[in-house]
C-alpha cells in the first residue's frame, strides 16, 4: 500500500533530522570537507523545514474539508424535515465521524 502523503513527509522528516545530526555533530568520523558538510546542512534544513510548511498545509486541508461540510450541512437545513433530508445528514455525519477516525 502507498504511503500517505502526511507519511511521506514525516518519513522524509526523520530522515533529514537523522542526516543532520550526522553532519552537524560527526566532525572527525566523517572524511568530508566543511564546506562540503556546510552545502549538505543547507540542503538538509532546507528540505526539514519544506516538510514542515507541507505538514502545516495538509492540517489545514483537514480542516477546511470539515468546515465545507458544515456549510454544506448548514445550506442543506432549509429543507423541509423529510427522509431525503435526513438520507443526507446522515451521509455528512458518517464521513465527518470517518475523518474523526483518521485524525
Amino acid at each position: 500500500m502507498k504511503p500517505t502523503s502526511k507519511e511521506l513527509l514525516e518519513a522524509i522528516s526523520k530522515h533529514c533530522f537523522h542526516e543532520i545530526t550526522l553532519y552537524r555533530f560527526n566532525t572527525g568520523a566523517l572524511q568530508i570537507t566543511d564546506k562540503y558538510r556546510e552545502g549538505r546542512l543547507t540542503a538538509l534544513t532546507y528540505v526539514n523545514e519544506l516538510t514542515f510548511y507541507y505538514l502545516q498545509e495538509e492540517q489545514k486541508l483537514q480542516q477546511q474539508f470539515h468546515e465545507q461540510i458544515l456549510k454544506s450541512m448548514k445550506q442543506f437545513s432549509c429543507l423541509e424535515e423529510t427522509d431525503y433530508k435526513q438520507g443526507i445528514y446522515d451521509a455528512l455525519n458518517d464521513i465527518l465521524d470517518q475523518k474523526l477516525q483518521y485524525s
